[in-house]
């Protein structure tokens, strides 16, 4: 039997070298061998961050990123049916609010994060991008999530996501507001956790209530929130 570790390494190098066709053949051969669909989810989490932080660095550009995020949507297709045999969808995780703040189109962050939450059960409103302060309100006030994430990769978008911080300080002024987590590709990877390091000083910059480095990290910090406010509601 061939090692799966290996095999996983395969497709991570298919998807980091945007090789659609091969990456997604590799997935395929991966999923009829019965590989857990979460190690699939991991494999890609990790590959298309390799992928975003080589956008970063100039090593791609804007049409990397777009393909990128087709080999994922295809991915998804492949992956998502298994881990609801898998039993990921057992109940209603929680409700969030995710898109890309006013002025970003990039999506790929945000659509695996959306991707992630989605395939642990919970229910996912995405605003899409270019999204402005006054319509992530609206939605809020509607909606009434669990939690709300900003996705941005670009600078220049930070005023923005402090209009709507402003925004919620205003409206919530006399009861809690939803918490607000902001997922910034010029974070960079975080090794010790969401509140370490460069990000505690992004976290300051940014006035938001959490910062997230990844798809995994977005997961892991929504499943703290909701058990947190349902622990309190007790």
């Amino acid at each position: 039997m061939a090692d799966q570790g290996n095999d996983l390494s395969t497709l991570a190098e298919d998807i980091i070298a945007l090789r659609e066709q091969k990456a997604l053949a590799d997935l395929s051969a991966l999923i009829e061998r019965g590989v857990p669909a979460w190690e699939l989810m991991n494999c890609f989490n990790e590959s298309l961050g390799r992928v975003g932080r080589m956008f970063q660095e100039g090593t791609y550009y804007m049409t990397g990123l777009v393909l990128a995020g087709e080999i994922m949507r295809q991915a998804m297709g492949l992956i998502l049916p298994r881990l609801t045999t898998e039993g990921s969808r057992k109940e209603r995780s929680g409700l969030i609010i995710i898109g890309t703040i006013e002025g970003d189109i990039h999506e790929l962050g945000k659509n695996m994060a959306a991707w992630f939450l989605e395939a642990d059960g919970f229910e996912v409103v995405d605003l899409g991008v270019d999204v402005p302060p006054r319509v992530f309100l609206k939605e809020i006030l509607q909606r009434e999530p669990d939690a709300v994430g900003v996705s941005l990769l670009l600078t220049s978008c930070v005023e923005p996501v402090k209009r709507l911080v402003r925004l919620l300080k205003d409206t919530y002024s006399d009861r809690p507001a939803p918490p607000l987590f902001v997922g910034c590709g010029f974070l960079g990877a975080c090794e010790d956790g969401p509140l370490s390091g460069r990000q505690s000083l992004e976290l300051e910059w940014l006035e938001v209530d959490h910062v997230v480095s990844d798809a995994y990290d977005t997961l892991r910090l929504c499943r703290e929130l909701v058990a947190r406010k349902r622990t309190y509601a007790v």
